[in-house]
């Protein structure tokens, strides 16, 4: 009997209990539908970011691109600019803290300092591929030609209010630019060189059109306040009267909300058309908040925040949040870049078109769950069928 048992573990590679596990029990044809079924979800889940609804004339991924190699095109030249009146004002620029020569990255401790800013940070955002970034988003948040973008902006990135500027002109967009004099470290820092003087280089040279709508001194309360020299707000004032632009000058965070919210409501009269989406560059306290909710808000594009504050001083995010609309938060920049394939800190800037921003996918949750399930249930099907099948004869 024991002989016996023993030939059949070896014809047939059975324990002794009788159950066998050799190839011949195996389904492959099973396990070959289970596989065509993975590859099918992963083909439907996994799709090109820019693809819009069919009859959409932009809703293909060749339009998508054209359009973000347009507008990083748009901020090269943007770059070029700066970098051409920063020299024309004698102002040099330093190789060590801007090894790319772009201009747009400013001192560490002036005036207009508001708070401590990380210098990689700054360096990333230089990179065009930041104004593809911006058309990607402006994609996804469904915006089309003639619609309104309100922008609210600090001092800290003024690459990336140039990034947002170039995405509006490729995709024919009509931004309003809230400005606040106020920067992080290495942000538009030099008081005879702020983004106002840059805006006016770009738009000298035929490159943007755009205008400042309003300005307002930034800082604590947006009011000029938490600058490291004494003069700090005496000088914020004198650039805020020589932009020409109208200055917000409030005496609470709420109330600064509430007139940048009538100056974007205003000059989106002008054109006709309400407000899309609201985009918030960097830290200033009207647009990011001044509450502890600010930290939990997603950075990128937010279509549906996870986190909401009824605070007062909640800030412009919260408010157009609130309203349904389309938040672009831009303020974890490494972050942002390692998301979107964008390099970190690079040496030279990658030239338009190179990154993988430009082809950047997203997944559709639902047809990889959809795909997982039904991998799931072929597999469970057979195995539960060999189950079966292995149950020892008596």
């Amino acid at each position: 009997m024991l002989e016996g048992g023993n030939e059949r573990v070896r014809k047939g590679c059975m324990a002794p209990t009788g159950r066998q596990y050799g190839r011949d029990r195996v389904n492959f044809g099973i396990l070959l539908l289970a596989s065509l079924v993975a590859l099918a979800a992963l083909a439907v889940s996994v799709r090109p970011d820019c693809i819009g609804l069919p009859g959409d004339p932009r809703g293909s991924v060749g339009a998508c691109v054209e359009e973000q190699i347009a507008a990083a095109e748009i901020m090269a030249e943007c770059i070029a600019a700066v970098r051409d009146a920063r020299a024309e004002l004698g102002i040099a620029i330093d190789p060590d803290l801007d090894p790319n020569g772009t201009g747009l990255i400013g001192h560490d401790l002036t005036p207009l300092t508001t708070t401590v800013g990380v210098l990689e940070a700054k360096r990333t955002a230089t990179s065009p591929d930041f104004a593809a970034l911006m058309v990607k988003y402006f994609n996804e948040a469904g915006l089309r030609e003639g619609d309104v973008v309100a922008v609210g902006a600090s001092g800290s990135f003024p690459s990336l209010i140039i990034a947002t500027l170039a995405a509006s002109r490729a995709m024919n967009l009509e931004p309003v630019l809230i400005y606040s004099i106020g920067a992080s470290m290495y942000g538009a820092t030099i008081p005879e060189f702020t983004f106002i003087e840059m805006l006016d280089a770009i738009r000298a040279n035929g490159i943007l059109p755009y205008y400042i709508a309003a300005v307002s001194l930034g800082g604590d309360d947006d009011a000029g306040g938490g600058g490291l020299f004494e003069e700090s707000r005496d000088i914020s004032e004198e650039i805020a009267e020589r932009s020409g632009a109208y200055v917000i000058r409030e005496d609470s965070i709420e109330k600064s909300v509430a007139r940048r919210m009538q100056v974007f409501e205003e000059a989106a009269a002008e054109h006709g058309r309400p407000i899309a989406c609201f985009v918030n560059v960097g830290g200033a306290s009207a647009n990011y908040g001044a509450t502890s909710a600010s930290l939990d808000f997603p950075n990128g594009l937010v279509m549906v925040p996870k986190v909401m504050s009824v605070d007062p001083q909640r800030g412009l995010m919260f408010e157009y949040a609130a309203m349904g609309l389309p938040v672009i938060n831009l303020i974890d920049i490494r972050g942002l870049a390692i998301q979107n394939g964008i390099p970190v800190d690079p040496i030279p800037l990658p030239g338009p078109g190179e990154g993988r921003v430009y082809a950047a996918h997203s997944c559709s949750k639902p047809a990889a769950a959809i795909g997982l399930a039904g991998c799931l249930f072929l597999i469970g099907g057979a195995w539960a069928k060999s189950r079966r099948r292995l149950q020892p004869d008596g």
